[in-house]
């Protein structure tokens, strides 16, 4: 980045390339758009994608949760004791996440949905450490913040923390007022949240899609009149699809006479059921069960490894089923209701796709979701330096995981 260019990136999180080619978005400040192949997972493995340009089992990141024996949550398994009345209502664990972040010092996202409270002895957050910071990941993967700093570009960042008005407003005011900022990226969850309810209401998803664009066109249009010279990056994480059928995956695991804690343990996402075992009668016992349900996929060793989802100590998961795309785990960890979208399913169905619009034809061809950190290092004026991991002594850090160890919402 030379001069007073200014580099305006807007990451849109779930508008996925099968609505924004429909909606044909964003085309009068961003003319060039690409079809991004997303990874398998959820946000939480996807954001940190898109941010350091590296596969999960490089930057670390893919299950909001893992399994460990020394989990910083264990202090909220007193609560299991609760009525499940109170634990699982949502009026007590919003003030309960509020309360843990405070008290942690927790920068990064994480919820607490419908957990059991009795797991937390034994599952831990992967995402203590705010993405959208320096710094931020425990196997030394760096990210575009982490670059920007090294650098000496000067930047500013708006995240999942900022309200949607007051963090546009802010951008603009930055726009105006700090002629030093060559880099700004503006991250909004607002397209995502409204997709899970809305998702195949056409008119509705046209008219929230509508709003995102006008805010961002009027920001461009603000900056080209302040600097005359900005580059426009747009891209999302993945997409969204219709749900159709939900299954009762717990229940099934439930009644095969087994015992949870003690025969094995899971871990029930949206679209995921990812399991540890005890015994090599449980690891039978259960894929046999899974594989008659119908509704998804045991997935292989060598399908982890091919989504560069596999790691090594097994932390997110021995064996892990994928359901469907359209298909639901319900009721889940993560809710007890079947939401009208879901993203989490195969990166190769269609609504899994997530795209990225420029100013500026981009080459090569960014074909996948990792390409965005690549844009964002051409645009902020720096040396691409994706697949870098800073060196570590490979000692167990404070999350749990060692820095030498193998290295893609529901989250």
């Amino acid at each position: 980045m030379t001069g007073d260019k200014l580099a305006l990136v807007f990451f849109v999180d779930a508008l996925g390339w099968e609505i924004a080619r429909e909606l044909d978005c964003f085309r009068d400040v961003a003319p060039y758009s690409y079809r991004q192949r997303t990874v398998l997972g959820y946000s939480c493995a996807a954001q940190p994608t898109i941010l350091t340009g590296l596969m999960p089992d490089e930057h670390g990141h893919w299950g909001m949760f893992y399994r460990t024996e020394h989990s910083e949550l264990s202090e909220l398994r007193c609560l299991r004791f609760l009525p499940k009345s109170v634990s699982s209502h949502r009026r007590f664990r919003r003030p309960l996440l509020n309360y843990h972040r405070k008290h942690t010092g927790f920068t990064g996202y994480y919820n607490f949905y419908r957990i059991p409270f009795h797991l937390f002895g034994e599952f831990d957050l992967i995402e203590k450490r705010d993405i959208y910071a320096p710094g931020a990941f425990a196997s030394g993967a760096k990210s575009i913040f982490d670059n920007l700093a090294d650098g000496g570009v000067p930047y500013r960042v708006w995240t999942w923390k900022n309200e949607l008005d007051e963090s546009f407003d802010e951008l603009e005011a930055a726009i105006s007022g700090d002629h030093n900022m060559r880099f700004a990226l503006h991250y909004t969850p607002y397209i995502d949240a409204f997709l899970h309810g809305h998702v195949g209401d056409d008119q509705a998803v046209a008219g929230a899609v509508a709003l995102i664009e006008k805010k961002i066109t009027r920001v461009v249009e603000l900056a080209r009149k302040a600097r005359g010279d900005v580059d426009v990056i747009i891209f999302s994480d993945h997409g969204m699809a219709e749900t159709t059928d939900e299954h009762d995956v717990i229940g099934t695991v439930a009644g095969l006479g087994l015992r949870q804690g003690s025969d094995y343990h899971v871990f029930y996402d949206s679209t995921m059921a990812r399991f540890w075992f005890e015994s090599p009668r449980a690891r039978e016992t259960i894929i046999d069960a899974l594989g008659e349900l119908g509704c998804g996929t045991t997935l292989s060793d060598e399908d982890l490894k091919r989504e560069g989802v596999f790691f090594d100590d097994r932390r997110f998961g021995e064996v892990v089923f994928l359901m469907d795309p359209t298909k639901l785990i319900v009721p889940s960890y993560m809710g007890g209701r079947a939401p009208r979208g879901m993203h989490g399913f195969s990166p190769e169905h269609k609504d899994s796709y997530a795209m990225i619009a420029a100013s500026f034809e981009i080459d090569p061809e960014p074909t996948h979701i990792r390409d965005s950190f690549r844009v964002m290092m051409q645009v902020a004026g720096l040396q691409a330096a994706a697949g870098t991991l800073e060196k570590h002594s490979g000692s167990a850090d404070s999350d749990g995981m060692t820095s030498d160890g193998n290295r893609e919402t529901s989250a």
